[in-house]
């Protein structure tokens, strides 16, 4: 679906989500966004654009959103990610449910906080040390 794809809000620049019009997702949805054109994807939290949001969003000199129109307000940490998409065009972008353990273990490794990558590298460092520590006890 083409997206027109707007900067995210300054308070937003190092979280790990996305803002999107009629997404149909559930609340805090995990997903995967895909840009058609290079096949590159990432995977974030994705919050609807609703009327509070578009209070805060539509102040001079930013463009306003629209509502009715396909809209995602993304970060530039994402926008990167997915292959250095430009802010106010239209981009054909694949939005996809990825509430999966996959899909949420991706999200917090693709953050924008480095506390948040370093806490899962950490995390799986540990599971892999404990598997193996239980592996060693049983021989």
């Amino acid at each position: 679906m083409e997206y027109n794809v707007l900067a995210s809000l300054r308070d937003e620049l190092n979280q790990g989500w996305v803002w999107v019009t009629n997404s149909g997702l559930e609340s805090r949805s995990v997903v995967k966004i895909t840009n058609s054109r290079n096949n590159r994807s990432i995977f974030c939290e994705c919050l609807e654009i609703e009327d509070n949001y578009i209070f805060a969003y539509n102040n001079p000199p930013r463009i306003s959103i629209n509502k009715d129109e396909p809209t995602i307000t993304i970060n530039s940490w994402y926008r990167k990610k997915l292959g250095g998409i430009e802010t106010k065009t239209i981009h054909e972008l694949e939005i996809r449910s990825a509430n999966g353990w996959y899909g949420r273990l991706r999200a917090n490794i693709g953050h924008p906080q480095v506390v948040v990558r370093m806490a899962v590298w950490l995390s799986l460092i540990s599971l892999g040390l404990g598997v193996l520590g239980v592996c060693i006890s049983l021989k």
